[in-house]
């Protein structure tokens, strides 16, 4: 056994001796004394604890901080998306025989026989909501031209406020093509709602409109929020700034968990839509809540395979439980925020006599007040290439090491034994 420690303690000595480490050959050098090899001792651990620790921080940094956010003002080449535009029925004559407010904001019920009600009953309360475009929207403009609107919206998937019709938003098939860049200055659409007997039935029992970033929802966290109203034979005017948000290429190389936001193509396992947003995740959370409280879904979400909707009594389980079911800190446990998007600054205005068509009409207008002239940009702060930099020049500083010293460790080890005493 000793001979064995000592034919390994040579190989290490002769590779100390050899290698091109600074320091470390004093330590094995018998011609120095035992105070001298002290001191290199000493010395060579100062060094080695300050490389650990330069190490460590250029390491930690990279984890914890690796992307940032800046602004930017060279605005003549910039190409923004015009935001998502959305209309939602949120509620009818019917749904309201049951609910007080939106039952997708799992509100109190307020008649006894919504006990009784089966879950093809409710689906059937929700379908009743599904006016044709057609039958809803009468005339769209963009920038003066006339456009079909019924193209352009399209159905969303259920998202608890209700039944929602949505353009230029990435969670639809046409996804978003209404942009303001050099050449296209102004951002302006206008889009006049019918308004005869029949769609006053529907809009005037639960109706809002959302202006939304690309790819934002209408959900229960919004559903309320800044209202925009209209008014039969008047005109509503929704003025706003836009701040969008741009990503350098390098950024996407960064993890999702170490940049602190996620894109919309990087899908989660079992996603229920088809890309990613923080408002899709949260509705995906509340689903599963949902599931796993009740055993089963509200009628005014979207159902996942292999789930069904509530009935009467399972919806008062959910209404129960709501507190247990939107759990901010849930969303923020599995959700990130969006890498991109746009900031919207809105103001929104009575409805007024200006530009009206006609009494059988409600238009909306949504204007851009001014080009962008600011956005945001997230960059990389600390990529790989400036981790093994930053490492190379802390092991080159402190021990004198390079990449070659790698090597050398395996050469006098394993190789050149034949030198050996």
């Amino acid at each position: 056994m000793k001979a064995k420690f000592v034919w390994w303690w040579k190989i290490i000595k002769q590779y100390l001796t050899n290698c091109t480490i600074h320091g470390v050959k004093y330590l094995v050098n018998d011609q120095l004394s035992y105070i001298e090899r002290l001191f290199w001792l000493i010395f060579c651990a100062l060094s080695w604890y300050g490389c650990a620790n330069m190490i460590n921080d250029v390491v930690r940094n990279y984890i914890q901080y690796p992307v940032a956010l800046t602004t930017e003002t060279t605005y003549v080449d910039w190409q923004t998306s015009f935001p998502t535009v959305a209309f939602c029925i949120t509620s009818t004559s019917a749904i309201k025989k049951y609910f007080k407010r939106n039952p997708g904001l799992f509100t109190n019920y307020s008649n006894p026989n919504f006990l009784r009600a089966s879950t093809e009953d409710l689906l059937s309360l929700y379908q009743e909501m599904r006016v044709p475009c057609e039958e809803f929207l009468a005339e769209c403009t963009w920038n003066n031209v006339k456009f079909d609107c019924c193209t352009e919206f399209q159905e969303l998937r259920k998202t608890g406020v209700g039944y929602c019709i949505a353009m230029n938003t990435f969670h639809l098939k046409p996804g978003v093509h209404f942009f303001v860049n050099r050449t296209v200055k102004y951002g302006d659409l206008i889009v006049d709602i019918r308004l005869d007997a029949k769609m006053k039935k529907y809009l005037f029992a639960g109706f809002t409109v959302h202006l939304l970033n690309n790819l934002k929802l209408p959900m229960l966290n919004n559903v309320g929020m800044d209202e925009i109203r209209i008014k039969a034979g008047k005109t509503t005017r929704v003025e706003f700034i836009m701040k969008d948000t741009f990503n350098e290429v390098g950024v996407k190389n960064i993890a999702a968990e170490h940049r602190g936001c996620r894109f919309r193509d990087e899908i989660l396992a079992n996603n229920l839509f088809n890309i990613y947003s923080s408002d899709s995740c949260y509705l995906e959370v509340i689903i599963e809540r949902m599931i796993k409280l009740c055993g089963c879904v509200n009628f005014y979400y979207l159902v996942p395979q292999g789930a069904r909707a509530c009935n009467g009594t399972e919806t008062v389980c959910i209404i129960a439980n709501k507190t247990n079911i939107d759990l901010q800190s849930l969303r923020d446990e599995k959700c990130l925020p969006d890498c991109e998007g746009t900031l919207l600054l809105v103001n929104r205005l009575e409805p007024s006599e200006y530009d009206t068509p006609s009494q059988m009409y409600a238009r909306l207008h949504f204007t851009l007040l001014s080009h962008p002239t600011v956005r945001y940009r997230r960059y990389v702060v600390n990529d790989l290439l400036d981790v093994i930099v930053s490492v190379g020049s802390a092991v080159g500083l402190f021990m004198g090491a390079s990449i070659l010293s790698i090597f050398e460790l395996p050469y006098w080890l394993f190789v050149r034994r034949d030198r050996i005493a």
